[in-house]
């Protein structure tokens, strides 16, 4: 470390501690939504594979009966007494999307000082697109890192302002230029789930064109947030337990509860508020997930799994039989219910880690949720195949919570 760098890091140290610190929290300026940004992947036809029809289910009232699980059971292993533990970081690893879908890539997984360095030129996650996320210790508002794959550090060179020579990957430690402020943009008229990355100069990292390039990818003096300074990022291997989630289907759309005219069902929403599309999922004794919703209830497979969800287009009212009766009533939906306020075997599911920063969600009966269209060219959802999962059974976890702490006034 230089000595012009340890006084920069302690110079930020004793402006972040003093009460006089006047370093201000960055005004989001207005925005125009943002575009859907989506895997391209084809879509299972309208038709389940023969053989897997399932008698209708009663839709009214909680459910007492629930069906066998055939999923083995899962092994949590507790913290060993008198065994250090490592750096303070989040479980598993992150890849970040920018707002056109591409993915951040950490060349050769790190470890270089000349380009190419960082580019955006991927549409699928390898290891090379995964990075972990340390938490510096004591937390500060510049709380964390990006460490590659190969357990090097992204550094913001010369904390930021450039637009040649911008990132290097050769760091072995995190100081000053390798920490970072992540923004949750969830406001105004920002999307959920997006974030901003913030150098610790105070500049924005931004993805030129968001994203497609494979040389001069990556900026960092911007000063503002426009579309090319929004990342989505996608949860990568360990998905830990208690932590929120939106889950995005193959075609970009997430899975979310939505409602109308006092009909509450859950299902594709292509843009869902954070309340809507935001699930906890809290790990089950025996391996299993729950997906508790925000307004504390669960999410349960109907029937176990099985169904096939319908769309009445009269009424713009999935499966509700119109608008004056139907099965749609009490918060409840035919392929998912969220009504439960405990966690039964329909509440249950797999989350498998497909090892591409995608995952595939299995209900108690061993059945996959996925997306399909319909005869009308409607995309709705199912949990009907029950086989190997294809890419319209395999969602992203896009992560919420990443908020850096803020800066005092």
């Amino acid at each position: 470390m230089t000595t012009q760098r340890f006084l920069r890091e302690l110079l930020s140290g004793v402006c972040l501690l003093a009460a006089g610190c006047t370093t201000a929290e960055p005004t989001l300026p207005n925005r125009p939504d943002h575009a859907a940004s989506a895997m391209e992947v084809p879509v299972i036809p309208t038709e389940a594979p023969a053989g897997q029809e399932t008698p209708a289910a009663e839709v009214s009232g909680e459910v007492q009966e629930r069906g066998v699980s055939r999923i083995a059971p899962g092994l949590i292993v507790p913290p060993i007494a008198g065994i250090a533990l490592p750096p303070p970081s989040l479980p598993g690893e992150f890849a970040l999307r920018t707002q056109k879908g591409f993915y951040v890539t950490a060349i050769d997984g790190g470890g270089r000082t000349a380009d190419p360095i960082l580019v955006t030129s991927s549409t699928a996650a390898g290891p090379w697109e995964k990075f972990k996320f340390p938490l510096t210790y004591p937390s500060t508002p510049y709380d964390k890192s990006l460490q590659t794959v190969r357990g090097n550090y992204v550094t913001a060179v010369n904390g930021g302002g450039l637009t040649a020579n911008v990132f290097h990957t050769d760091a072995t430690q995190a100081k000053d230029w390798e920490r970072f402020r992540f923004l949750d943009l969830g406001v105004g008229n920002f999307a959920p789930s997006f974030y901003a990355l913030y150098t610790i100069k105070g500049f924005y990292v931004t993805a030129v064109n968001a994203g497609g390039r494979y040389q001069d990818a990556l900026h960092t003096d911007a000063k503002q947030i426009q579309a090319w300074e929004q990342f989505r990022i996608v949860k990568c291997g360990d998905i830990g337990s208690g932590y929120d989630y939106g889950i995005m289907a193959a075609n970009g759309n997430f899975l979310a509860a939505d409602s109308y005219q006092g009909t509450t069902w859950f299902g594709l929403n292509n843009s869902p508020s954070e309340a809507q599309m935001k699930l906890k999922l809290i790990q089950q004794g025996d391996g299993t997930f729950a997906l508790q919703t925000t307004t504390g209830r669960y999410l349960t497979a109907l029937g176990g799994g099985g169904q096939v969800e319908k769309y009445d287009r009269r009424y713009w009212t999935p499966d509700c039989g119109g608008l004056f009766g139907g099965p749609c009533i009490g918060g409840e939906a035919p392929i998912f219910h969220i009504d439960a306020t405990q966690v039964q075997a329909w509440e249950k599911f797999r989350v498998i880690d497909q090892g591409n920063c995608t995952y595939a969600i299995q209900t108690t009966s061993g059945f996959y949720a996925g997306i399909f269209k319909d005869s009308s060219g409607v995309t709705l959802l199912t949990t009907r195949r029950d086989g190997a999962p294809t890419a319209n059974e395999k969602f992203q976890l896009v992560v919420f919570g990443l908020a850096s702490p803020v800066v005092l006034q």
